[in-house]
């Protein structure tokens, strides 16, 4: 005799109805607040940018020029170079006509 089971059929022997839900562990936002992550390194590689690619990179994510040259140690005119910020020229004197 065969008893049918809801959703499903006699040949997967009630798999769907014994499947148990997985629920992801808990963490409170303190517990994962006060113990940071580490990061482990495997002696992998490690890629060493120009200062010029370097500010290119931090510029592309949002970093404001005063805050290159912080994290850097570049000087504010080495920044705008790499970025091709140039100074505005001065605007030509008008000629008084007197």
């Amino acid at each position: 005799m065969t008893t049918l089971i809801s959703g499903g059929s006699a040949f997967d022997f009630g798999a769907a109805a014994q499947a148990a839900t997985v629920q992801p562990p808990t963490t409170t936002a303190s517990a994962s607040a006060s113990q940071p992550t580490k990061i482990e390194t495997t002696g992998g590689d490690t890629v060493r940018l120009s200062d010029g690619a370097q500010v290119r990179l931090m510029s592309s994510q949002g970093e404001t020029v005063a805050e290159i040259v912080i994290n850097t140690a570049l000087s504010t005119q080495a920044v705008n170079s790499y970025l091709g910020i140039t100074q505005a020229s001065a605007p030509p004197a008008a000629a008084s006509s007197k």
